[in-house]
């Protein structure tokens, strides 16, 4: 099931967001004890010894699940059988995720496997991932199996293997999410949308008449636009990672200034024009107040967010309303949706080849995902008629201890059960999006951006100080734009985009025929 969260932004978001998806198993094993499949973590010897204890640190969009610890320790009954590991869940609120992270490996503190989100360049230029290559190679046969070599490439730096990217779709494209009830109510279709102007149109009607209620809110924070992880109604748009520095158009290798583009400048101005309707959430530039719970308690009609398959039935399932979504572009597999959400050991950790074993074991066994994902059978959900899961009479997302609704993050989401109301079959599809979706000739190339480090920490100063008013609509993009396409310049935009054009052009020369 594909959640949408405020890291897309960061991707670009990518993805993940980014690349995310929604619901199914798939067939692929039903939930079945990875225990018993053979692509599952190297197997420990029976053994008195004491488990290697590891942190296993991730972000929260929401509240922290009241039933956590019964979480963890159903998962570590599993993990010290299977590989003589105890993991320490630890997830820390979404809105501090980055801050915190960097404070806790620069001091030292334990911490052994984590998500990037969305920033796998930044923290391989600055050396805070560990090179796992020989860990894959020694203890990590099922994330072979289950991301395949291809995708490993795009999370290779320099012949370093940096992270594992989420097993899921890597084709999501961004969506626009509508409530449902409310288009019905007014005689609305979804199916209508097919550009800018045509959402205009259904916010203009639905505004006049739930004035209480915002057209649209951020998606994350300080974001309504998903830039410049996607570039919306853009289908072959490339942000190369980090989105400074970009290809537009998925036939030629020039590596362009997004900022810069009439592309950007447009959506800049229908962004401005909705923030002056009123359409947009007036604090959008500066609530912390997640979209999840600003939709779930009726604050917002509409969002965009990345999504492949499910996204309806997921907000649905995580906000208590009724949700539809439409695709506004074609999909185009990326590096920027393999390196958008990648799960990765940071240099710090004290434990690797632990750690290593733990991360290998979410790509593995079922278990253990279903149990990260969706709690414990019989409590926190149980199995339907039609081989779906939902929760158990008497309880609901307002009740469950573990209500968690990011099964879009953790470690291999294709083995895992598929939510009812959710096509059984989406992570088939998912897989087959994998294999037959269009890829960015660029696929595979993975910028070093430790010759820029300094530009590049220049440059996320100024759009840190510049995004969040433009990508709302409340700074004028008539006055703004122009001053942060100075600002950028000043901080060497341009000496980034020359060494990754440079980096691009010997990568194509060693690769393409």
């Amino acid at each position: 099931m594909k959640k949408k969260s405020k890291l897309i932004t960061m991707l670009a978001i990518t993805a993940l967001l980014l690349s995310a998806c929604a619901g199914g198993n798939g067939g692929n094993n039903n939930g079945n004890s990875g225990g018993d499949n053979k692509e599952n973590a190297t197997k420990e010897p029976t053994s008195s010894a004491k488990p290697e204890e590891i942190v296993y640190a991730y972000p929260v969009y929401g509240n922290i699940p009241t039933d956590l610890q019964l979480i963890e320790d159903e998962v570590n009954k599993i993990s010290i059988k299977e590989i003589n590991v105890k993991a320490k869940l630890m997830p820390i609120n979404g809105g501090n995720w980055d801050q915190q992270v960097n404070l806790m490996i620069s001091s030292g503190e334990k911490l052994d496997v984590m998500p990037t989100m969305g920033n796998f360049n930044t923290m391989v230029a600055q050396k805070q991932l560990l090179d796992i290559k020989e860990l894959i190679d020694s203890y990590g046969q099922g994330i072979k199996t289950a991301v395949g070599e291809n995708f490993l490439k795009g999370t290779t730096v320099d012949g370093k293997i940096y992270g594992v990217t989420l097993g899921n779709g890597k084709a999501a494209v961004p969506n626009i999410a509508i409530r449902k009830d409310i288009l019905d109510k007014y005689g609305l279709n979804i199916d209508s949308v097919n550009t800018f102007e045509d959402i205009a149109k259904i916010y203009e009607t639905v505004a006049q008449k739930e004035p209480q209620m915002s057209m649209l809110i951020p998606f994350g924070a300080g974001d309504v636009t998903m830039a410049p992880s996607n570039l919306l109604f853009q289908s072959n748009y490339d942000n190369l990672g980090d989105g400074i520095g970009v290809l537009l158009g998925n036939d030629n290798f020039n590596v362009v200034n997004l900022y810069e583009t009439e592309e950007y400048k447009s959506l800049l101005y229908t962004i401005r024009d909705w923030y002056t309707k009123g359409y947009i959430l007036k604090d959008a530039a500066t609530t912390t107040e997640t979209a999840t719970s600003l939709l779930k308690a009726g604050k917002g009609f509409s969002e965009f967010s990345s999504g492949e398959v499910g996204l309806d039935a997921q907000l649905t399932r995580n906000t208590g309303q009724s949700f539809v979504t439409k695709k506004l572009q074609e999909p185009l597999i990326t590096s920027g949706a393999i390196q958008g959400m990648t799960w990765a050991i940071p240099v710090t950790t004290k434990k690797p080849e632990a750690a290593m074993k733990f991360l290998n074991l979410t790509y593995s066994n079922a278990d253990v995902v279903n149990l990260l994902d969706w709690g414990i059978e019989g409590k926190h959900y149980e199995k339907k008629s039609d081989g779906t899961i939902g929760y158990p009479s008497g309880v609901d997302g307002s009740n469950s201890g573990y209500a968690f609704g990011q099964d879009w993050l953790m470690g291999n989401q294709l083995i895992a059960h598929v939510w009812e109301g959710n096509d059984p079959n989406n992570y088939k599809i998912l897989a087959e999006n994998n294999q037959n979706a269009p890829i960015s000739n660029a696929l595979g190339f993975s910028y070093d951006s430790s010759k820029v480090k300094t530009e590049i920490a220049n440059v996320n100063n100024v759009l840190s100080q510049y995004r969040p008013g433009l990508h709302t609509g409340s700074l004028d993009p008539d006055k703004y734009l122009p001053e942060l396409n100075a600002k950028l310049k000043t901080a060497g935009i341009d000496k980034i985009i020359a060494e990754k054009q440079a980096q691009l052009d010997a990568w194509v020369a060693a690769n393409q025929k």
